[in-house]
């Protein structure tokens, strides 16, 4: 009678998993641009490629945004509420932003996948603002007079971007709108959004663009609900909005996350920013390397957030400079991947994503799983990304397409830990053993495969 741990899946599904990705900043794509081309190919085939990681969503900023060189716009002319100026053609963003979505795009659909991208804006042009620049100092807020006008510029730019044969997948209304930031940045309330977006923004998209869908937030899970609530009690949202999206900074807050989805269970749920701040790093971490304690950070965050209800995970810049830039707001971050420019270091974070994004396809459905007999946390608020022996053994598991189940299991004590993994849709069951400090998946047999696991292990 096994009387430790125990992972349970059940064969309930729930949310639809949308797939996985990284953001296709200024900065990413300057250094893909200026790689060796072997480096290139190598980061395309790690990314996108058929036998790569798996990663099918990105994230692109609108204008530009901390990891850009500089700052800009596509109408720098003040007062242009016409935007007579506005640059159809984007052009600064065809010198190496468009370029590197498009080979991404092309290497995805030759795998017979689709790249999804969520757009975002940091901030509207200066002249569109209260305090007169792009930064999110001082009164960072939208002027009343320019709110058609920004609409209508998001508008031009889903266009531009287009008819460079870059479809646009989804938006959000502003990146991280509840900071004053030192770079750029646009600051709003709950119901100073919902009713820009309600009034301008909503009925924009539908008119002109109406297959883009709308995600309100794009900020921290401690105010998810706060901003969900605000968007689904409008009595204009309703229609306009597809879901909510949500960044990692404030912690774990996977309780707020679930009262999303269980009190709006038409939204879809994405979380669109994570990534670590070198000042997380411990002394004498090698940034060939990184810190494996990000690797587990990532997964606790990714098991906690889909678990909750979760579509969808996306990391922050795909790729940066052994520095974490370029950047010009010095606020640089540890990547998933940085390069010198002829060589790729993958950092423990993108292994620890690639534990779901090569198992999980899009189209998997998250299934109902509990874990027995093993600690939990529940204590105060810790940093984002902490993830310690106190969490215990940690499990999320996946119906796929082609009836496999996936399970990922994650560990993040010092010592190993044996388990029984258990599916009731079939009644079977093993003892299993993860190390310390480790991420595990489990890919486990279709009911058409069932019949010949028990004679061919390779099936599990």
């Amino acid at each position: 009678q096994w009387s430790g741990p125990t992972v349970h899946v059940t064969p309930a599904p729930d949310q639809e998993i949308l797939g996985f990705g990284g953001a296709f900043t200024e900065a990413a794509a300057l250094m893909f641009q200026r790689m060796a081309p072997t480096a290139r190919e190598q980061l395309l085939e790690d990314y996108f490629g058929a036998d790569g990681f798996g990663f099918t969503l990105g994230r692109v900023p609108i204008n530009s945004c901390d990891f850009s060189p500089k700052s800009y716009s596509f109408d720098d002319v003040p007062g242009d509420f016409g935007l007579e100026h506005f640059d159809r053609n984007v052009t600064h963003d065809t010198e190496a932003m468009i370029p590197f979505i498009r080979a991404a795009m092309d290497r995805v659909e030759r795998s017979g996948k689709q790249l999804r991208l969520i757009a975002a804006p940091w901030s509207p042009p200066g002249w569109m603002k209260e305090n007169g620049r792009m930064d999110g100092r001082g009164r960072a807020f939208l002027l009343p007079e320019a709110r058609q006008t920004w609409a209508n510029y998001i508008s031009m730019w889903i266009t531009a971007y287009a008819k460079h044969g870059v479809p646009i997948w989804a938006i959000t209304p502003q990146n991280e709108p509840e900071i004053y930031a030192l770079w750029e940045g646009c600051v709003y309330n709950a119901s100073q959004e919902m009713a820009w977006v309600a009034e301008n923004l909503g009925p924009m998209l539908r008119a002109n663009h109406p297959d883009v869908q709308l995600f309100v937030f794009d900020h921290n899970k401690d105010h998810v609900y706060e901003w969900a609530q605000a968007a689904y009690s409008h009595p204009r949202l309703s229609s306009l909005v597809s879901g909510v999206a949500f960044h990692w900074y404030a912690g774990d807050y996977f309780d707020q996350v679930q009262r999303v989805h269980a009190n709006f269970p038409r939204a879809t749920l994405l979380a669109t920013e994570a990534t670590y701040e070198r000042y997380r790093w411990r002394n004498g971490t090698d940034v060939t390397t990184g810190d494996w304690d990000f690797g587990l950070g990532y997964a606790h965050d990714m098991i906690g957030d889909f678990n909750a209800g979760a579509s969808g995970w996306i990391t922050w810049n795909l790729v940066l400079d052994m520095q974490g830039g370029p950047n010009h707001a010095n606020n640089v971050c540890d990547p998933v991947m940085l390069s010198d420019l002829q060589v790729l270091y993958r950092h423990p974070q993108l292994y620890a994503m690639a534990h779901f994004s090569k198992f999980v396809p899009p189209g998997s459905r998250r299934l109902f799983t509990r874990v027995e007999r093993s600690t939990s946390y529940s204590g105060p608020p810790r940093p984002y990304g902490t993830c310690t022996a106190d969490d215990g053994l940690q499990a999320a598991a996946f119906s796929r397409p082609d009836g496999r189940t996936a399970v990922v299991v994650l560990n993040c004590g010092g010592q190993p830990i044996d388990f029984k993994l258990h599916r009731r849709q079939f009644n079977d069951a093993a003892i299993v053993s993860i190390p310390a400090y480790a991420i595990q998946t489990w890919l486990l047999p279709s009911a058409a495969e069932v019949g010949v696991a028990a004679a061919d292990p390779s099936f599990v």
